[in-house]
């Protein structure tokens, strides 16, 4: 599977990352993690996941207030 992500996501997630690692290092650690798993949880079973529009699923990260959207 080939994984591509919007530019804007990319943005959101680095900012993400800044966030968490003004707060501590630790806690950008474990959300980096998080989405990581997210994203093989993705990989591993793509249909599993909600569909919020026609051809659009979101995929939440556990232990964070984040989802992936996505496509298959």
């Amino acid at each position: 599977m080939r994984v591509t992500f919007h530019p804007e996501a990319l943005t959101e997630y680095a900012e993400a990352v800044q966030y968490y690692t003004e707060q501590r290092v630790e806690v950008a650690q474990a959300f980096i993690n998080a989405i990581e798993d997210t994203i093989d949880r993705i990989r591993e079973s793509p249909a599993r996941s909600v569909a919020v529009d026609d051809d659009i699923r979101r995929c939440m990260a556990r232990k964070f207030p984040y989802g992936i959207l996505y496509t298959i």
